[in-house]
Protein backbone atom coordinates (compact mmCIF):
# COMPACT_ATOMS: atom_id res chain seq x y z
CA UNK A 1 0.00 0.00 0.00
CA UNK A 2 2.98 2.41 0.51
CA UNK A 3 4.29 1.70 -2.65
CA UNK A 4 1.11 2.74 -4.56
CA UNK A 5 0.04 5.74 -1.96
CA UNK A 6 3.73 6.67 -3.27
CA UNK A 7 3.13 6.52 -6.92
CA UNK A 8 -0.29 8.33 -6.13
CA UNK A 9 1.98 11.12 -4.94
CA UNK A 10 4.02 11.06 -8.02
CA UNK A 11 0.89 11.60 -10.08
CA UNK A 12 -0.31 14.68 -8.07
CA UNK A 13 3.11 16.50 -10.10
CA UNK A 14 1.34 16.52 -13.02
CA UNK A 15 -1.49 18.64 -12.27
CA UNK A 16 1.09 21.11 -10.17
CA UNK A 17 3.09 21.39 -13.54
CA UNK A 18 -0.31 22.11 -15.18
CA UNK A 19 -1.28 25.00 -12.35
CA UNK A 20 2.85 26.17 -12.76
CA UNK A 21 1.82 26.95 -17.00
CA UNK A 22 -1.10 28.62 -16.36
CA UNK A 23 0.37 30.35 -13.77
CA UNK A 24 -1.96 29.71 -11.01
CA UNK A 25 -1.86 29.94 -7.20
CA UNK A 26 -3.14 26.08 -7.27
CA UNK A 27 0.20 24.95 -7.72
CA UNK A 28 0.53 25.40 -3.68
CA UNK A 29 -2.64 23.19 -3.01
CA UNK A 30 -0.87 20.29 -5.29
CA UNK A 31 2.41 20.53 -3.66
CA UNK A 32 1.49 20.22 -0.16
CA UNK A 33 -1.53 17.00 -1.50
CA UNK A 34 1.83 15.61 -3.10
CA UNK A 35 3.99 16.08 -0.22
CA UNK A 36 1.52 14.83 2.63
CA UNK A 37 0.88 11.50 0.17
CA UNK A 38 4.27 11.36 -0.04
CA UNK A 39 5.07 10.94 3.66
CA UNK A 40 2.20 8.62 4.33
CA UNK A 41 3.45 6.11 1.37
CA UNK A 42 7.59 6.48 2.69
CA UNK A 43 6.33 5.77 6.32
CA UNK A 44 4.10 2.43 5.08
CA UNK A 45 7.38 1.57 3.20
CA UNK A 46 10.04 2.18 5.37
CA UNK A 47 7.87 0.58 8.52
CA UNK A 48 7.15 -2.85 6.49
CA UNK A 49 11.14 -3.10 5.27
CA UNK A 50 12.46 -6.63 4.31
CA UNK A 51 8.38 -8.06 4.44
CA UNK A 52 8.13 -10.95 1.87
CA UNK A 53 5.56 -9.46 -0.64
CA UNK A 54 3.37 -12.52 -0.24
CA UNK A 55 -0.50 -11.88 -0.86
CA UNK A 56 -2.33 -14.83 -0.04
CA UNK A 57 -5.99 -14.93 -2.43
CA UNK A 58 -7.96 -13.35 0.90
CA UNK A 59 -5.65 -10.63 1.37
CA UNK A 60 -5.78 -9.59 -2.46
CA UNK A 61 -9.18 -9.10 -1.79
CA UNK A 62 -8.95 -6.72 0.92
CA UNK A 63 -5.78 -5.03 -0.47
CA UNK A 64 -7.59 -4.16 -4.06
CA UNK A 65 -11.29 -2.85 -1.53
CA UNK A 66 -8.86 -0.95 0.34
CA UNK A 67 -6.66 0.77 -2.51
CA UNK A 68 -9.67 2.59 -3.41
CA UNK A 69 -10.76 3.68 -0.08
CA UNK A 70 -6.73 4.98 0.40
CA UNK A 71 -6.70 6.40 -2.61
CA UNK A 72 -9.53 8.35 -2.24
CA UNK A 73 -8.77 9.62 0.91
CA UNK A 74 -5.21 10.95 -0.54
CA UNK A 75 -6.79 11.98 -3.80
CA UNK A 76 -9.27 14.69 -2.51
CA UNK A 77 -7.35 16.55 -0.48
CA UNK A 78 -7.22 19.37 -3.53
CA UNK A 79 -10.55 19.70 -4.05
CA UNK A 80 -10.73 20.24 -0.33
CA UNK A 81 -8.10 22.51 -0.32
CA UNK A 82 -8.14 24.29 -4.02
CA UNK A 83 -10.05 26.71 -5.02
CA UNK A 84 -12.83 24.62 -5.49
CA UNK A 85 -12.94 24.50 -1.37
CA UNK A 86 -15.17 21.39 -1.14
CA UNK A 87 -16.27 19.69 2.03
CA UNK A 88 -15.30 16.18 3.59
CA UNK A 89 -18.14 14.53 1.73
CA UNK A 90 -18.31 16.49 -1.28
CA UNK A 91 -14.84 16.01 -1.86
CA UNK A 92 -14.56 12.09 -0.98
CA UNK A 93 -17.60 11.87 -3.51
CA UNK A 94 -16.32 14.01 -6.42
CA UNK A 95 -12.39 12.04 -6.22
CA UNK A 96 -14.36 8.82 -5.92
CA UNK A 97 -16.74 9.92 -8.90
CA UNK A 98 -13.68 10.36 -10.73
CA UNK A 99 -11.43 6.88 -9.65
CA UNK A 100 -14.81 4.80 -10.50
CA UNK A 101 -15.24 6.90 -13.58
CA UNK A 102 -18.79 7.47 -12.54
CA UNK A 103 -18.45 11.39 -13.25
CA UNK A 104 -21.14 12.53 -11.19
CA UNK A 105 -19.74 15.84 -9.85
CA UNK A 106 -20.44 17.89 -6.56
CA UNK A 107 -18.94 21.08 -8.76
CA UNK A 108 -21.62 23.23 -9.82
CA UNK A 109 -19.51 25.92 -11.71
CA UNK A 110 -16.75 24.09 -13.34
CA UNK A 111 -15.60 27.21 -14.82
CA UNK A 112 -14.75 29.01 -12.04
CA UNK A 113 -11.84 25.91 -11.23
CA UNK A 114 -8.17 26.46 -11.88
CA UNK A 115 -6.42 24.20 -14.94
CA UNK A 116 -5.10 22.27 -12.37
CA UNK A 117 -8.30 21.11 -10.73
CA UNK A 118 -9.95 20.52 -14.07
CA UNK A 119 -6.60 18.26 -14.77
CA UNK A 120 -6.88 16.64 -11.53
CA UNK A 121 -10.58 15.63 -12.07
CA UNK A 122 -9.87 14.47 -15.16
CA UNK A 123 -6.75 12.32 -14.33
CA UNK A 124 -8.11 10.57 -11.67
CA UNK A 125 -11.18 9.22 -14.65
CA UNK A 126 -8.03 7.96 -16.79
CA UNK A 127 -6.32 6.72 -14.21
CA UNK A 128 -9.45 4.37 -13.04
CA UNK A 129 -10.51 3.76 -16.49
CA UNK A 130 -8.64 -0.03 -16.45
CA UNK A 131 -8.19 0.00 -12.88
CA UNK A 132 -5.85 1.13 -10.03
CA UNK A 133 -4.79 -1.87 -9.38
CA UNK A 134 -4.61 -2.22 -12.82
CA UNK A 135 -2.43 0.93 -13.31
CA UNK A 136 -0.07 -0.19 -10.65
CA UNK A 137 0.57 -3.52 -11.45
CA UNK A 138 1.85 -1.58 -15.22
CA UNK A 139 4.55 -0.02 -12.87
CA UNK A 140 5.58 -2.11 -10.47
CA UNK A 141 7.27 -5.31 -12.08
CA UNK A 142 7.25 -6.67 -8.49
CA UNK A 143 3.82 -7.12 -8.26
CA UNK A 144 3.97 -9.69 -11.22
CA UNK A 145 4.06 -12.40 -8.42
CA UNK A 146 1.08 -13.88 -6.55
CA UNK A 147 0.62 -10.58 -4.96
CA UNK A 148 0.07 -9.30 -8.12
CA UNK A 149 -2.10 -11.97 -9.47
CA UNK A 150 -4.64 -11.89 -6.39
CA UNK A 151 -5.28 -8.47 -7.05
CA UNK A 152 -5.80 -8.52 -10.49
CA UNK A 153 -8.25 -11.10 -9.93
CA UNK A 154 -9.99 -9.42 -7.71
CA UNK A 155 -10.58 -6.25 -9.60
CA UNK A 156 -10.15 -8.26 -13.04
CA UNK A 157 -14.32 -7.40 -14.54
CA UNK A 158 -16.53 -9.52 -16.62
CA UNK A 159 -16.89 -13.53 -16.26
CA UNK A 160 -13.53 -15.02 -16.95
CA UNK A 161 -9.93 -13.33 -15.80
CA UNK A 162 -7.84 -14.20 -19.01
CA UNK A 163 -4.67 -13.10 -19.56
CA UNK A 164 -2.36 -11.86 -22.76
CA UNK A 165 0.82 -13.25 -21.35
CA UNK A 166 2.17 -15.64 -18.88
CA UNK A 167 3.52 -12.54 -16.82
CA UNK A 168 0.58 -10.49 -15.62
CA UNK A 169 2.61 -6.91 -15.91
CA UNK A 170 2.88 -7.53 -19.41
CA UNK A 171 -0.58 -8.27 -19.76
CA UNK A 172 -0.75 -4.75 -18.10
CA UNK A 173 1.57 -2.97 -20.02
CA UNK A 174 -0.26 -4.54 -23.17
CA UNK A 175 -3.38 -3.21 -22.37
CA UNK A 176 -2.28 0.29 -21.14
CA UNK A 177 -0.57 0.20 -24.74
CA UNK A 178 -4.19 -0.10 -26.48
CA UNK A 179 -5.19 2.40 -23.87
CA UNK A 180 -2.93 4.83 -24.09
CA UNK A 181 -2.78 4.84 -28.04
CA UNK A 182 -6.64 5.58 -28.38
CA UNK A 183 -6.35 8.07 -25.80
CA UNK A 184 -3.63 9.97 -28.33
CA UNK A 185 -5.75 9.51 -31.16
CA UNK A 186 -8.37 11.27 -29.21
CA UNK A 187 -6.73 14.29 -28.35
CA UNK A 188 -5.58 14.78 -31.54
CA UNK A 189 -9.18 14.30 -33.39
CA UNK A 190 -10.50 16.65 -30.86
CA UNK A 191 -7.47 19.24 -30.81
CA UNK A 192 -7.98 19.21 -34.84
CA UNK A 193 -11.90 20.40 -34.04
CA UNK A 194 -13.04 23.52 -32.31
CA UNK A 195 -11.15 22.63 -29.49
CA UNK A 196 -7.64 23.87 -27.44
CA UNK A 197 -5.23 21.76 -26.36
CA UNK A 198 -5.99 21.40 -22.43
CA UNK A 199 -9.78 21.09 -23.43
CA UNK A 200 -9.16 17.79 -25.33
CA UNK A 201 -6.64 16.53 -23.39
CA UNK A 202 -9.23 16.44 -20.46
CA UNK A 203 -12.60 15.71 -22.32
CA UNK A 204 -10.31 12.76 -23.97
CA UNK A 205 -9.47 11.49 -20.76
CA UNK A 206 -13.48 11.87 -19.82
CA UNK A 207 -14.41 9.94 -23.14
CA UNK A 208 -11.78 6.97 -22.88
CA UNK A 209 -11.97 6.01 -19.42
CA UNK A 210 -15.80 6.65 -20.16
CA UNK A 211 -15.94 8.68 -17.32
CA UNK A 212 -17.93 11.90 -17.87
CA UNK A 213 -16.79 14.93 -16.59
CA UNK A 214 -16.03 17.89 -18.31
CA UNK A 215 -14.02 21.26 -18.09
CA UNK A 216 -17.14 23.23 -19.41
CA UNK A 217 -20.59 23.93 -17.40
CA UNK A 218 -22.78 23.31 -20.33
CA UNK A 219 -20.52 20.24 -21.21
CA UNK A 220 -19.49 19.22 -24.70
CA UNK A 221 -22.71 20.69 -25.89
CA UNK A 222 -20.60 23.80 -25.22
CA UNK A 223 -18.66 23.30 -28.27
CA UNK A 224 -22.24 22.74 -30.15
CA UNK A 225 -20.54 21.12 -33.00
CA UNK A 226 -21.42 17.92 -34.48
CA UNK A 227 -18.04 17.29 -35.55
CA UNK A 228 -17.27 16.53 -31.51
CA UNK A 229 -19.99 14.56 -30.99
CA UNK A 230 -18.67 12.28 -34.01
CA UNK A 231 -15.38 11.90 -32.53
CA UNK A 232 -16.68 11.23 -28.94
CA UNK A 233 -19.16 8.57 -30.07
CA UNK A 234 -16.39 6.73 -31.83
CA UNK A 235 -14.03 7.02 -29.18
CA UNK A 236 -16.89 6.00 -26.24
CA UNK A 237 -17.85 3.19 -28.34
CA UNK A 238 -14.31 1.71 -28.64
CA UNK A 239 -13.44 2.26 -25.01
CA UNK A 240 -16.66 0.13 -24.79
CA UNK A 241 -15.04 -2.70 -26.73
CA UNK A 242 -12.86 -5.77 -24.71
CA UNK A 243 -8.88 -3.99 -24.86
CA UNK A 244 -7.72 -7.39 -24.40
CA UNK A 245 -9.88 -8.13 -27.74
CA UNK A 246 -8.53 -4.78 -29.37
CA UNK A 247 -4.75 -6.13 -28.69
CA UNK A 248 -5.56 -9.30 -29.78
CA UNK A 249 -6.90 -7.70 -33.28
CA UNK A 250 -4.04 -5.95 -33.65
CA UNK A 251 -1.90 -8.43 -33.14
CA UNK A 252 -3.43 -11.58 -35.20
CA UNK A 253 -5.93 -9.51 -37.77
CA UNK A 254 -9.32 -7.92 -37.43
CA UNK A 255 -10.83 -11.00 -38.31
CA UNK A 256 -10.77 -11.57 -34.60
CA UNK A 257 -12.86 -8.89 -33.87
CA UNK A 258 -15.54 -9.26 -36.13
CA UNK A 259 -16.45 -12.54 -35.06
CA UNK A 260 -16.09 -11.79 -31.30
CA UNK A 261 -20.07 -12.82 -30.10
CA UNK A 262 -20.13 -9.71 -27.21
CA UNK A 263 -19.11 -7.44 -29.69
CA UNK A 264 -21.69 -8.64 -32.06
CA UNK A 265 -24.07 -8.64 -29.87
CA UNK A 266 -22.74 -4.79 -28.08
CA UNK A 267 -23.31 -3.36 -31.56
CA UNK A 268 -26.50 -4.91 -31.93
CA UNK A 269 -27.47 -3.02 -28.56
CA UNK A 270 -26.84 0.38 -29.46
CA UNK A 271 -28.05 -0.63 -33.32
CA UNK A 272 -31.14 -1.13 -31.71
CA UNK A 273 -31.59 1.34 -29.25
CA UNK A 274 -31.04 3.64 -32.16
CA UNK A 275 -34.13 2.56 -34.33
CA UNK A 276 -36.07 3.58 -30.48
CA UNK A 277 -34.68 6.88 -30.28
CA UNK A 278 -35.32 7.44 -33.83
CA UNK A 279 -38.97 6.01 -33.99
CA UNK A 280 -39.39 8.11 -31.42
CA UNK A 281 -37.79 11.05 -32.19
CA UNK A 282 -40.14 11.16 -35.54
CA UNK A 283 -43.70 10.19 -33.35
CA UNK A 284 -42.67 13.68 -31.05
CA UNK A 285 -42.75 15.33 -34.56
CA UNK A 286 -38.53 16.62 -34.61
CA UNK A 287 -37.55 17.48 -37.95
CA UNK A 288 -34.72 19.99 -36.65
CA UNK A 289 -31.71 18.61 -38.72
CA UNK A 290 -29.56 15.87 -39.13
CA UNK A 291 -28.05 16.77 -36.10
CA UNK A 292 -31.49 16.08 -33.56
CA UNK A 293 -32.64 13.17 -35.38
CA UNK A 294 -29.28 11.00 -36.01
CA UNK A 295 -26.22 12.25 -33.74
CA UNK A 296 -27.81 13.76 -30.81
CA UNK A 297 -29.31 10.52 -30.26
CA UNK A 298 -26.52 7.95 -31.14
CA UNK A 299 -24.60 10.27 -28.91
CA UNK A 300 -26.12 9.71 -26.05
CA UNK A 301 -27.00 6.32 -26.16
CA UNK A 302 -23.02 5.47 -26.76
CA UNK A 303 -22.74 7.97 -23.25
CA UNK A 304 -25.21 5.72 -21.91
CA UNK A 305 -24.08 2.18 -23.18
CA UNK A 306 -20.84 3.43 -22.19
CA UNK A 307 -21.31 4.55 -19.01
CA UNK A 308 -19.60 7.72 -20.09
CA UNK A 309 -22.31 10.14 -18.86
CA UNK A 310 -21.81 13.02 -20.89
CA UNK A 311 -25.41 14.52 -21.28
CA UNK A 312 -27.56 16.76 -23.55
CA UNK A 313 -29.78 19.11 -21.65
CA UNK A 314 -32.60 18.55 -23.83
CA UNK A 315 -32.72 14.35 -23.05
CA UNK A 316 -35.01 14.57 -20.25
CA UNK A 317 -37.73 16.30 -23.23
CA UNK A 318 -37.51 13.12 -25.11
CA UNK A 319 -40.40 11.26 -23.28
CA UNK A 320 -40.93 8.17 -20.99
CA UNK A 321 -39.64 6.13 -23.84
CA UNK A 322 -36.26 7.45 -24.15
CA UNK A 323 -36.05 7.44 -20.43
CA UNK A 324 -36.81 3.77 -20.14
CA UNK A 325 -34.17 3.31 -23.19
CA UNK A 326 -31.42 5.04 -20.88
CA UNK A 327 -32.15 2.81 -17.93
CA UNK A 328 -32.02 0.14 -19.68
CA UNK A 329 -28.90 1.26 -21.29
CA UNK A 330 -27.73 2.03 -18.35
CA UNK A 331 -28.19 -1.44 -16.61
CA UNK A 332 -26.43 -3.31 -19.38
CA UNK A 333 -23.58 -1.48 -20.15
CA UNK A 334 -21.05 -2.42 -22.90
CA UNK A 335 -17.88 -5.29 -22.55
CA UNK A 336 -15.96 -6.81 -19.78
CA UNK A 337 -12.49 -5.61 -19.97
CA UNK A 338 -13.58 -2.25 -21.22
CA UNK A 339 -13.42 0.98 -19.20
CA UNK A 340 -17.41 0.74 -18.67
CA UNK A 341 -19.76 0.14 -16.38
CA UNK A 342 -23.52 -1.85 -15.45
CA UNK A 343 -23.97 -4.96 -15.82
CA UNK A 344 -21.77 -6.27 -19.08
CA UNK A 345 -22.97 -7.26 -22.49
CA UNK A 346 -21.22 -10.70 -21.86
CA UNK A 347 -23.28 -11.04 -19.03
CA UNK A 348 -26.42 -10.21 -21.10
CA UNK A 349 -25.52 -12.45 -23.73
CA UNK A 350 -25.06 -15.15 -21.37
CA UNK A 351 -28.25 -14.72 -19.49
CA UNK A 352 -30.17 -14.54 -23.01
CA UNK A 353 -28.34 -18.53 -24.37
CA UNK A 354 -29.62 -19.84 -21.12
CA UNK A 355 -32.95 -18.62 -21.12
CA UNK A 356 -33.37 -20.19 -24.39
CA UNK A 357 -32.02 -22.96 -23.73
CA UNK A 358 -34.16 -23.78 -20.98
CA UNK A 359 -37.34 -22.88 -23.13
CA UNK A 360 -36.05 -25.25 -25.48
CA UNK A 361 -35.94 -27.70 -22.52
CA UNK A 362 -39.39 -27.34 -22.07
CA UNK A 363 -40.14 -28.68 -25.50
CA UNK A 364 -37.10 -31.43 -25.58
CA UNK A 365 -36.73 -32.40 -22.12
CA UNK A 366 -34.22 -35.05 -23.18
CA UNK A 367 -31.87 -32.78 -25.02
CA UNK A 368 -28.47 -31.51 -23.81
CA UNK A 369 -27.90 -27.68 -24.01
CA UNK A 370 -25.03 -26.32 -23.70
CA UNK A 371 -24.24 -22.12 -22.98
CA UNK A 372 -21.33 -21.04 -25.29
CA UNK A 373 -19.71 -18.05 -25.69
CA UNK A 374 -16.90 -17.02 -28.80
CA UNK A 375 -17.60 -21.11 -29.42
CA UNK A 376 -15.99 -22.16 -25.73
CA UNK A 377 -18.98 -24.11 -24.10
CA UNK A 378 -19.27 -22.56 -20.21
CA UNK A 379 -19.60 -24.41 -17.11
CA UNK A 380 -22.99 -24.68 -15.00
CA UNK A 381 -21.21 -22.91 -12.33
CA UNK A 382 -19.81 -20.03 -14.23
CA UNK A 383 -23.47 -19.84 -15.66
CA UNK A 384 -24.84 -19.79 -12.25
CA UNK A 385 -22.02 -17.37 -10.59
CA UNK A 386 -23.12 -15.11 -13.81
CA UNK A 387 -26.88 -15.58 -12.25
CA UNK A 388 -26.43 -14.92 -8.66
CA UNK A 389 -24.02 -11.65 -9.57
CA UNK A 390 -27.33 -10.20 -11.83
CA UNK A 391 -29.26 -10.94 -9.06
CA UNK A 392 -27.54 -9.24 -6.27
CA UNK A 393 -26.51 -6.07 -8.62
CA UNK A 394 -30.79 -5.92 -9.27
CA UNK A 395 -31.08 -6.45 -5.84
CA UNK A 396 -28.11 -3.71 -4.47
CA UNK A 397 -30.32 -1.20 -7.01
CA UNK A 398 -33.65 -2.27 -5.13
CA UNK A 399 -32.27 -1.67 -1.75
CA UNK A 400 -30.36 1.14 -1.98
CA UNK A 401 -33.07 3.33 -4.20
CA UNK A 402 -35.48 2.25 -1.15
CA UNK A 403 -32.84 4.28 1.20
CA UNK A 404 -32.80 7.12 -1.66
CA UNK A 405 -36.48 7.59 -1.34
CA UNK A 406 -36.99 7.41 2.33
CA UNK A 407 -34.84 11.28 1.72
CA UNK A 408 -38.27 12.38 -0.26
CA UNK A 409 -37.03 11.77 -3.69
CA UNK A 410 -39.17 10.75 -6.38
CA UNK A 411 -39.19 6.63 -7.53
CA UNK A 412 -37.88 7.96 -10.97
CA UNK A 413 -35.74 9.84 -9.32
CA UNK A 414 -34.42 7.54 -6.83
CA UNK A 415 -34.01 4.66 -9.39
CA UNK A 416 -32.12 6.68 -12.09
CA UNK A 417 -29.41 8.18 -9.19
CA UNK A 418 -29.04 5.05 -8.05
CA UNK A 419 -28.25 2.95 -11.27
CA UNK A 420 -26.06 5.63 -12.30
CA UNK A 421 -24.28 5.22 -9.47
CA UNK A 422 -24.27 1.76 -9.43
CA UNK A 423 -23.00 1.83 -13.24
CA UNK A 424 -20.65 4.15 -12.45
CA UNK A 425 -22.42 6.15 -15.19
CA UNK A 426 -23.05 9.73 -13.75
CA UNK A 427 -25.97 10.31 -16.36
CA UNK A 428 -28.69 13.09 -14.60
CA UNK A 429 -32.46 13.57 -14.63
CA UNK A 430 -34.55 15.26 -12.27
CA UNK A 431 -33.04 15.83 -8.99
CA UNK A 432 -30.09 15.32 -10.35
CA UNK A 433 -30.18 16.56 -14.26
CA UNK A 434 -31.00 20.09 -15.85
CA UNK A 435 -32.71 21.25 -13.12
CA UNK A 436 -30.77 19.81 -10.56
CA UNK A 437 -27.75 18.47 -9.06
CA UNK A 438 -25.70 15.64 -7.51
CA UNK A 439 -24.18 18.74 -5.14
CA UNK A 440 -27.49 19.56 -3.78
CA UNK A 441 -28.33 16.18 -2.39
CA UNK A 442 -28.28 15.17 1.34
CA UNK A 443 -24.82 13.97 2.74
CA UNK A 444 -26.64 10.49 3.51
CA UNK A 445 -27.71 9.67 -0.04
CA UNK A 446 -24.16 11.40 -1.37
CA UNK A 447 -22.22 8.60 1.12
CA UNK A 448 -24.89 5.64 -0.30
CA UNK A 449 -23.73 6.69 -3.71
CA UNK A 450 -20.19 6.83 -2.78
CA UNK A 451 -20.39 3.04 -1.84
CA UNK A 452 -22.55 2.15 -4.64
CA UNK A 453 -19.93 3.63 -7.30
CA UNK A 454 -16.88 1.70 -5.37
CA UNK A 455 -19.59 -1.92 -5.34
CA UNK A 456 -20.72 -1.17 -9.09
CA UNK A 457 -17.09 -0.13 -9.93
CA UNK A 458 -15.77 -3.62 -7.98
CA UNK A 459 -18.57 -5.35 -9.53
CA UNK A 460 -20.11 -6.73 -5.98
CA UNK A 461 -18.32 -9.49 -5.55
CA UNK A 462 -14.65 -8.47 -4.06
CA UNK A 463 -16.90 -5.58 -2.18
CA UNK A 464 -19.73 -8.01 -0.44
CA UNK A 465 -17.18 -10.89 0.80
CA UNK A 466 -15.67 -8.52 2.95
CA UNK A 467 -18.97 -8.89 4.90
CA UNK A 468 -18.83 -12.37 5.30
CA UNK A 469 -17.48 -13.31 8.91
CA UNK A 470 -15.96 -16.65 7.33
CA UNK A 471 -13.76 -14.56 5.25
CA UNK A 472 -11.74 -13.33 7.97
CA UNK A 473 -11.54 -16.31 10.11
CA UNK A 474 -8.04 -18.32 9.83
Amino acid sequence: MGRLVLIEAALMLLPLAVCVIYGEEDWKVFAMSSAVTGIAGLVAEISTRGTPMSLPGREGFILTALVWWVFGLFGMIPFMTGSCSLDFTDAMFEVISGFTTTGASMITDVEAQSHGILFWRAFTQWIGGLGIVFFMLAVLPELNRGAGISMYNAEATGITHDKLHPRIHQTALSVWGVYVCLTVLSVVLLWCGPMNFFDSVCQTFAAVSTGGFSTRNEGVGYWDSDYVYLVLIFVMFVAGVNFMLLYNAWKRGWRELFCNDVLKAYSRVVGLAFIVFLVAALVRGVSEGIGRIVVYPLFHIVSAVTSTGFSISEAETWGPVSLLMTLLLMLCGACAGSTTGGIKVDRVVVLWRNFMNEIKKTVFPKRVYVVSLNGTSLYNSLVGRISAFVTLYMLAIGVSALIVAMYGYSLTDSVFMVISGMGCNGLGYGATGVEGSYAFLPDGVKWLLVVDMLMGRLELFTFMVLLLPGFWRR
